[in-house]
């Protein structure tokens, strides 16, 4: 009974608080897909960049060009900027938008697979005055490469962590997409991140969209799902002691429990919230995974600024979510029908809803 009126008080908070969020929709993160081309070609690839090769991404004194006008708008150093892929560091004029970002005075971010990221190129990085990057690691040596589909990528990310912690950037992250593969190996590949020097550690499971749609051998059912939750819970209070910081993304509503034993902050899907972003065509979207017809315009037609103000209503009013499954869920206030980028748009409700599998015994109406 306790329990539930501690439930029901959080609802409230966490619901005023999104609330306050949306109605305020500060920029706070700001993602570039800087091309669509790639130097591995994962079993996984939420965007399949082999579909898409004619895409090489927006020119460079545009893309300058609309960093400017944002940073004339709003103060650039309330932004987090991060550049994505594709694989980002394969862009030719990469270092130079960056370091023309961080004179700007965004915090400037990097999302890569490390697979070219030597000690050269780690160097040319810290001097752009990047402040954050993730390298994606995805377990022992076997099952990295077979995810990343090609053979010594491991080492390659192994060897790029320990680059760029040498170089002392304050936020060095591995990631890890979790299979059915590697999920035996949680405490070895957490092994593997603590001794590359990296501090950050995130953790999450695979959906079915690109090219694992049609790949269920990179998919964990929802018994895995929880024996994965249950592994986190305890990897994550073993690096609160090791000075490792451990989460498990951001990817849905696990229910107040579980997210306070896994997460430094609650489950809150911000994407044209706080967070919005440049594809590779030049589309204004929320989130790097979202299908096209949630993008909100173009920056080669649109003003950025003016696309950020006035629209993005299908985020910042989510109503229409509640629909499926979500209809008449209680869970739905905190939720707000899970990340968009998991939805399932034919059943028109989540492909995966995270309370559920970790609260089968509960009714969610």
């Amino acid at each position: 009974m306790f329990g539930n009126l501690v439930h029901s008080f959080l609802d409230m908070k966490w619901k005023l608080y999104s609330k306050f969020e949306t109605d305020l929709h500060e920029l706070r993160y700001l993602f570039w897909e800087t091309t669509r081309e790639c130097n591995l070609s994962c079993l996984h690839c939420g965007s399949d960049c082999s579909a898409d090769p004619e895409i090489k991404g927006v020119e460079t004194e545009k893309i300058k060009s609309v960093f400017y006008e944002i940073a004339q708008r709003w103060d650039p150093r309330g932004i987090m900027l991060v550049v994505t892929g594709g694989e980002p560091l394969v862009r030719k004029d990469l270092f130079e938008v960056l370091g023309y970002a961080s004179q700007l005075g965004y915090r400037t971010g990097m999302v890569t697979n490390g697979y070219i990221l030597n000690k050269k190129a780690a160097i040319k990085i810290i001097q752009t005055g990047i402040s954050s990057i993730v390298v994606s690691l995805d377990g022992p040596e076997a099952i990295h490469d077979w995810l990343r589909n090609r053979k010594g990528s491991y080492k390659r990310a192994v060897d790029a962590l320990s680059f760029l912690t040498e170089q002392k950037i304050p936020v060095v992250e591995a990631i890890t997409c979790v299979t059915p593969r590697s999920l035996e190996h949680m405490e070895e590949t957490y092994e593997i991140v603590k001794n590359s020097g990296a501090k950050y550690w995130r953790v999450f499971n695979i959906f079915p969209s690109g090219r694992a749609a049609l790949n269920r051998e990179v998919l964990l059912s929802e018994d895995e799902f929880r024996i994965l939750v249950e592994k986190m819970i305890k990897l994550q209070l073993r690096g609160k002691e090791e000075n490792v910081v451990v989460n498990l993304s951001e990817e849905g509503w696990l229910g107040w429990e579980y997210e306070k034993q896994l997460r430094d902050t609650p489950y809150f899907c911000r994407a044209g919230i706080n967070i919005s972003g440049i594809m590779a065509d030049g589309s204004i979207s929320a989130c790097p995974n979202l299908p096209e017809w949630m993008s909100q315009g173009n920056i080669n037609t649109d003003s950025f600024v003016t696309v950020w103000e006035n629209r993005y209503e299908i985020f910042r009013n989510r109503e229409w979510l509640r629909t499926g499954i979500c209809k008449d869920c209680n869970q739905f206030s905190v939720c707000q029908g899970n990340s968009l980028h998991i939805r399932d748009t034919e059943k028109n409700e989540p492909v995966w809803c995270h309370y559920k599998i970790l609260h089968p015994q509960n009714k969610t109406t």
